[in-house]
């Protein structure tokens, strides 16, 4: 029985930990976080004890999950690191390229599997399209439109560390749920995006809570060009209304379209021409929390499945490691610095 610790309690830590409790072969040995209330009534839903330190709760686990705030990831995992336990790190990486490097560098030094929180991999829809474009069965690709929109910019009233510049802009829109789009990209494609063709677009829409200034976007838009010559729009917000948001996307092949949103669940399109087919997806075993697309929390637990082996997974997938994390924060990084470019020349 593997034993997983867990760095953080918050609600993406919570995601793991009822993902955990469905996997055979591994259960939660117990969290460490920076307040012990939190901590506490955690293990009260989830089980496991509560560890006064990462060093006692890797001392006491087999592999580590950092799923604290995202400034505190490079020291969370460092700790882990030194550690000596292999250790599954959440989106994004860190705040910056530099820090991403330090821990890249640092896996590198003490040879400990390090791995990334890219989930979105897992789901359903995203596998099938890649098999797809893979086979060539859509032809040659022209371009790729996503969408990943939610409201919790609106819900959350409350001024907190999302809301700051604490995580250097990594906890807006495009930081926290635009990287699972730009690792999407990598891995259906295997391609990079071109630095020059990109062109950023960020919006706050809800500039103020509780009397202090919102310092991260809420909607962002990105279009570009990738390495492979596929055009892209990508669009992430956490200000969309109820009834918009979800996780989509359409790729536009010379033969044929596919398409998928999370309001058709289990069920994806391909269109060519005047012919549109409708196809099946295995149904989802989690339930989803409110204000969660169709299938995200299966995501977590087949991604924990393969991340402690509990479960067999195609030669061709492997649990994203920290050289796909700072490659996705290098390309977060360009996105952010497009946008700077286009700001300055507006100010002139």
């Amino acid at each position: 029985m593997k034993k997983i610790g867990i760095v953080g309690a918050g609600n993406i830590a919570k995601a793991h930990a009822r993902a955990l409790s469905t996997i055979k072969g591994a259960e939660l040995s117990g969290v460490y976080d920076l307040h012990e209330s939190v901590a506490q009534g955690f293990i009260k839903q989830y089980g496991g004890r509560v560890y006064s330190s990462i060093e006692t709760l890797a001392d006491a686990s087999d592999g580590l999950i950092i799923a604290s705030p995202n400034f505190c990831h490079k020291d969370h995992a460092l700790q882990s690191l030194r550690a000596g336990q292999p250790i599954l790190c959440e989106k994004p990486m860190a705040v910056s390229l530099k820090e991403a490097k330090e821990m890249v560098e640092t896996a590198k030094q003490f040879q400990v599997q390090a791995s990334m929180g890219f989930n979105y991999r897992y789901l359903s829809f995203v596998n099938i399209l890649k098999n797809l474009i893979a086979n060539g069965e859509l032809g040659r690709i022209l371009t790729v439109r996503t969408h990943f929109k939610k409201n919790s910019a609106l819900r959350r009233e409350t001024f907190s560390w999302r809301d700051s510049g604490e995580s250097l802009r990594t906890s807006g829109a495009l930081g926290d749920l635009g990287i699972h789009l730009i690792d999407m990209l990598w891995y259906l494609f295997g391609s990079e995006m071109k630095k020059e063709s990109l062109n950023t677009k960020m919006l706050t829409h809800v500039k103020e809570k509780e009397e202090k200034k919102v310092q991260v976007d809420d909607h962002t838009e990105i279009f570009g060009q990738m390495e492979n010559q596929v055009f892209f729009h990508l669009v992430t917000s956490k200000s969309t209304q109820p009834e918009e948001c979800g996780f989509s996307v359409e790729v536009v092949g010379h033969d044929k379209v596919f398409k998928y949103h999370t309001n058709m669940k289990n069920e994806y399109e391909i269109s060519d021409g005047l012919c549109v087919e409708r196809h099946q997806m295995p149904q989802t075993l989690l339930t989803d929390p409110p204000n969660e697309f169709y299938g995200w929390s299966d995501t977590f637990r087949d991604q924990l499945m393969h991340w402690v082996n509990t479960d067999p997974y195609p030669s061709h997938m492997k649990v994203a490691d920290f050289e796909d994390g700072y490659r996705a924060q290098a390309a977060l990084n360009t996105c952010f610095e497009r946008e700077e470019a286009v700001v300055s020349a507006q100010a002139y």
